[in-house]
């Protein structure tokens, strides 16, 4: 392996900014050249989680989520972060995550994968599930703060509104390929 090619080395960190949400930490880090990179600044936040949910008539459920640096309303999976504190796994969070948000449950999951949303800041992983024939158990149970309307769409009316939103998501973007991938191999 040349050395542009191997791995970078974490010689020393310090952190920066911590609190229930994420952790803000700067490190020094040795190239795999040799070099030495004084000030990397990463954003550690707990993985999260998206779930691609279809109902018992196959439209998905999405939600609408206003997004504040965004300054606008975004079309979303349901999903959100693992607890740390509790060491939650994440297909448990997608479940979670999909019943607070949108008040449906399913008993058919998939595991499509994970990816990372931005490994040049972030260490997190998004994990991604498809939960099929899912039906509305429950009220929804949002966060005091958070601010989303529910939607049951055709697939082709999401991807007709989605497509020429010019409130793109990149993340939307990578779970939604994961998904196409998913389906495309059945």
């Amino acid at each position: 392996m040349s050395s542009e090619h191997k791995p970078w080395r974490r010689k020393n960190s310090k952190e920066i900014y911590a609190n229930r949400y994420f952790h803000l930490r700067v490190d020094e880090c040795e190239l795999g050249d040799g070099r030495v990179m004084p000030h990397y600044f990463v954003l550690d936040f707990p993985d999260w989680v998206h779930v691609v949910a279809l109902n018992k008539s196959g439209q998905l459920i999405v939600v609408h989520q206003y997004r504040y640096p965004g300054e606008g309303w975004f079309f979303e999976f349901p999903g959100g972060s693992t607890h740390p504190d509790r060491k939650e796994q994440p297909l448990a969070a997608a479940k979670r995550e999909l019943l607070e948000e949108t008040g449906f449950s399913s008993d058919e999951w998939s595991d499509l994968g994970f990816y990372f949303p931005n490994p040049a800041l972030m260490s997190n992983r998004c994990h991604v599930f498809l939960a099929q024939n899912c039906v509305r158990t429950a009220a929804t149970s949002l966060d005091p703060y958070e601010v989303l309307e529910v939607q049951e769409l055709p697939v082709v009316e999401f991807e007709a509104q989605f497509f020429k939103s010019n409130k793109l998501h990149g993340m939307m973007l990578g779970t939604y390929q994961m998904y196409q991938n998913f389906i495309s191999k059945k």
